[in-house]
């Protein structure tokens, strides 16, 4: 029985989906998608664009006209925070951030700033790509890389003299540029030495460019089969037809990136070597190919990929999981393809894609009635350590670092692994369940950020504004100034949470009583303040959206 599900606005609000049978007449059950409230809206979209939470006049503003919602779509794709959101959304694909300087260093800088150099050579490519309304396919066509000065140095790269932010430069080693094709970080991040014969390389590329693992293949071998890969490895590939099922297409891609190849396992360097690309021939013996299709070199391979459906299709998915928390199923191929066609009608361009997606009413959904799409909608989403140290400096202009370096952005440091993160090379696979990690963490980021504002705010030489202790100084006490206190426990809360306390609401009195039990210890208002600050910085409305 065939049918088509359409979608249309109730009148009250929620969102109504019906399927209608082409068989006589009969008709499926109802089912609806229940949106948001519009404040949770407008914070889900300011956390997944911008990583901080609305201001109030924001969440006002939009309370008292709904249909500002398309309007504050657009005012934060064009907010330059969303630059790093979408390095995060593409890291999620490209792992990238490993937080490693893979043996490379630079004059003047840490090894962890080269080390975050290192990882984002490929993702500034594609924030490059969404900031000038590129077309994606620039992510394998750019005649360019994304430089910097470390990169600059660490490479020698052709880099614009006296720049010293990310722009675009070239490498010198008479490589061609094809993107993240070309990329040294990209190499570095997936290297392949002897034997294995680029065949990492190019499962990368197919992982990262069209959201297909050769790995999850079933292939089933026979003990014969598995005899010889041990024996004689090369010839088992060549002549196993399960082997084949997978090389026939690897090997021919892994042809492509012999320029970069090093036959040393202790080797790691990834210097550009022309004369090696004919290599191949001593390895599997497979000419350079796509999927069937002949090619000549890295550019002809960058062709090939940008015009595979499969690179479209990969790009939209990495946007929607990223974005949606959601990971793609087959049930949820009609939803993708609405977005497949936007991005295809925009020219390919990233940002009208992203706003495709927030724009989407299951991107929108507090609840639905319907069971299977139940388990696979995100109705409540969870931070990601980025999105927490963002939305607490917003909050606070505190940033946890250890040394100098940001201890919830930094892979290496653990930290985002420990939130539900990935690390980009043993962990790499986020959760987006709330857990005790991520708990943990929030507690002692809260700690932090509080001591900071109490220090700031209560300094009777302050010349700046205060941060977030509008109403209160020093010198007052709950006896002496209970109006302030109130105020400032319930200015705290709307800050904090976006929304504004009841009449009735007992945390006032239990912050005051907090702050009590706090003072009567070492008689310290800027401790006391940092308790009442961490224990509000804790709500879970930090960490859920």
């Amino acid at each position: 029985m065939d049918g088509h599900r359409h979608m249309r606005w109730l009148a009250g609000g929620s969102l109504l989906l019906s399927m209608a049978c082409g068989q006589g007449g009969d008709e499926a059950p109802v089912y609806s998608i229940e949106p948001l409230d519009i404040r949770s809206q407008l914070v889900r979209l300011s956390v997944d664009l911008r990583g901080i939470h609305p201001a109030e006049e924001e969440l006002l503003a939009i309370e008292g006209d709904h249909s500002l919602y398309g309007d504050f779509v657009d005012r934060y794709l064009e907010d330059g925070r969303v630059y790093e959101r979408v390095r995060d959304v593409w890291n999620l694909r490209f792992l990238t951030r490993i937080g490693s300087a893979h043996g490379y260093s630079a004059d003047d800088v840490t090894g962890a700033q080269v080390a975050r150099a290192m990882d984002d050579e490929a993702l500034r490519l594609v924030s490059r790509i969404f900031q000038f309304d590129l077309p994606y396919t620039e992510v394998v066509l750019a005649d360019h890389t994304m430089g910097h000065p470390i990169l600059a140095e660490a490479f020698g790269l052709d880099f614009p003299e006296h720049a010293t932010n990310w722009q675009p430069a070239h490498y010198t080693d008479g490589r061609p540029h094809a993107g993240v094709l070309t990329m040294n970080t990209v190499w570095l991040r997936y290297p392949s030495m002897g034997g294995n014969a680029n065949r990492h390389r190019a499962n990368a590329v197919s992982k990262m460019l069209l959201c297909e693992d050769y790995l999850e293949r079933p292939v089933v071998l026979s003990r014969s089969a598995v005899d010889q890969l041990v024996t004689d490895p090369e010839s088992a590939i060549n002549e196993n037809a399960s082997c084949q099922s997978c090389h026939s297409t690897l090997d021919p891609l892994a042809a492509h990136f012999f320029g970069f190849f090093k036959e040393d396992d202790d080797d790691y360097s990834v210097d550009y070597q022309p004369e090696r690309e004919e290599v191949w021939r001593e390895y599997s013996g497979k000419p350079p190919a796509y999927f069937g299709q002949p090619t000549a070199n890295l550019t002809e391979l960058a062709q090939n990929i940008a015009a595979d459906p499969r690179f479209t299709d990969c790009a939209v998915r990495t946007m929607w999981e990223g974005i949606s928390q959601r990971i793609y199923a087959d049930d949820d191929w009609s939803e993708l393809q609405a977005h497949r066609q936007v991005f295809l009608a925009e020219g390919m361009k990233l940002r009208p894609l992203l706003r495709s997606i927030v724009m989407s009413e299951t991107y929108r959904a507090a609840s639905t009635d319907d069971p299977e799409l139940a388990e696979r909608l995100a109705t409540v989403k969870t931070v990601s350590a980025g999105q927490l140290a963002s939305i607490i400096e917003g909050l606070t202009g505190y940033r946890w670092t250890f040394g100098g370096v940001d201890g919830m952005t930094t892979h290496g440091m653990g930290l985002p692994v420990l939130a539900g993160g990935i690390d980009g090379d043993f962990v790499t696979e986020t959760s987006y369940e709330a857990s005790i990690g991520l708990t943990f963490i929030q507690e002692r980021l809260a700690a932090g950020a509080g001591w900071h504002v109490a220090t700031h705010d209560l300094d009777p030489d302050r010349t700046d504004e205060a941060i977030l202790l509008l109403y209160v100084t020093e010198d007052d006490t709950p006896d002496d100034n209970p109006e302030a206190f109130l105020a400032q426990m319930e200015h705290l809360y709307v800050v904090v949470t976006g929304e504004a306390l009841p009449e009735d609401a007992e945390e006032p009195a239990a912050l005051l009583t907090l702050w009590k039990q706090l003072y009567s210890v070492e008689a310290s208002p800027r401790k006391a303040w940092t308790g009442v600050l961490t224990a509000v910085l804790r709500d879970p409305s930090i960490t859920t959206y």
